[in-house]
């Protein structure tokens, strides 16, 4: 290898070095419920989330027991739930593409409602 596509060959070494995962970040964080926290069905209980999209991603939405529920437009916010009923629930924050369909980028939650 000559001395003029070194730098190209280190650049092409320092790329393949990089994760995929590292180029295509995004991030769903659920910060309030705690995963396996329980409710009272009585208390507004609310979604606090935080979304990086990521490239792919234009916003998220939230499913509660792998129903959408809601069209989060914020990146950050909380979200109030409807009344659940007793017993266990999952929750999901979802980044979606414009066309709403979800890019794999997410974090789910399990919760019981008593």
């Amino acid at each position: 290898m000559n001395g003029k596509h070194l730098p190209a060959a280190l650049a092409l070494g320092l790329f393949l070095a990089i994760p995929l995962t590292a180029l295509a970040q995004g991030k769903v964080t659920i910060t309030s419920p705690a995963d396996g926290a329980t409710l009272d069905a009585m208390d507004e209980n609310r979604v606090v989330y935080e979304v990086e999209t990521g490239p792919r991603g234009d916003h998220a939405h939230l499913y509660v027991d792998n129903k959408e529920v809601a069209i989060l437009r914020k990146l950050k916010g909380s979200y109030p739930l409807e009344t659940l009923s007793s017993g266990k629930h999952s929750l999901c924050v979802k980044v979606v593409n414009k066309a709403h369909v979800p890019i794999g980028i997410g974090q789910c939650i399990q919760v019981t409602v008593k």
